[in-house]
């Protein structure tokens, strides 16, 4: 069973991930624990890699189909799960701002152009202002405290006529502790992230929810047993999970695990 709020990467804190032990938003006296992005999301990234890849593959195949142009950027690309499945005759550049997560990224995608950023500080980006026709961000701007001026960023690297392409993790009522531990500062409504990526200057095409079983599996794994991504494993329910997400190929369900969002940047 695939129960995941995270499976890409993220840019949020600079050179460094600053895990949160405590509940972040509601105390702010807070102990820190300085690590590598990836030496933190190490064993996520291998249980998605290597247990999980029908729900890989289906995630992909849906965003992929959303994809335009020939320059394709992932912004907060991890350890490079997504790059694998993105077809090799687009032009792609991968994005992150821990060097564990894009050395693993560039050891599996050698086809992949590489930088290193962060998506809290605009600097980063002045190089590459509307310099592509898509851009691709899964699972990020949740771990980012000031979503805003992450939105405002992405709006930034879009050509204009280009897309936004983002996934987000769907409704505060499965808000967990895991979420916490995995650095979450909250899970987005339709309404939320609409909201965020309207406000930047994009224009929104497809907002829906995806992945209805694992809203379900999140819910009672996550949210209620309190048990982390390795030990809600579930073969059963993972087989199940699996003929649902086939079917989201064609039908939206009224919820999902995920919000999945295309969104255009006017000329």
């Amino acid at each position: 069973m695939i129960l995941v709020g995270k499976f890409s990467g993220n840019l949020y804190s600079g050179k460094t991930n600053w895990y949160l032990k405590n509940d972040y938003k509601l105390n702010r006296s807070l102990y820190y624990m300085k690590i590598d992005d990836y030496e933190f999301y190490a064993e996520s990234f291998d249980i998605l890699d290597t247990q999980y890849s029908e729900w890989l593959e289906e995630k992909t195949l849906l965003l992929n189909s959303l994809l335009e142009g020939k320059k394709i950027i992932e912004v907060g690309c991890g350890s490079g799960l997504l790059l694998q499945y993105v077809p090799k005759s687009f032009d792609i550049t991968g994005v992150d701002f821990s060097q564990g997560n894009l050395d693993k990224a560039k050891e599996k995608n050698p086809h992949v152009s590489f930088f290193k950023a962060d998506l809290n500080d605009k600097n980063d980006w002045v190089d590459y202002s509307e310099g592509f026709d898509t851009v691709l961000c899964s699972e990020v701007v949740e771990h980012i405290e000031n979503d805003k001026t992450a939105m405002e960023i992405l709006y930034s690297l879009v050509k204009p006529g280009g897309v936004l392409v983002l996934t987000v993790p769907a409704f505060n009522l499965l808000f967990s502790e895991f979420d916490r531990k995995e650095g979450h500062f909250r899970r987005y409504s339709k309404k939320q992230i609409s909201s965020l990526i309207e406000h930047a200057g994009f224009r929104i095409e497809q907002c829906r929810y995806w992945n209805v079983m694992g809203f379900l599996g999140w819910f009672f794994f996550i949210k209620i047993l309190n048990l982390n991504l390795k030990k809600s494993s579930n073969s059963v329910f993972s087989t199940i999970m699996g003929k649902f997400l086939k079917l989201e190929r064609k039908t939206k369900f009224p919820l999902g695990q995920t919000i999945i969002v295309k969104a255009r940047k006017p000329f």
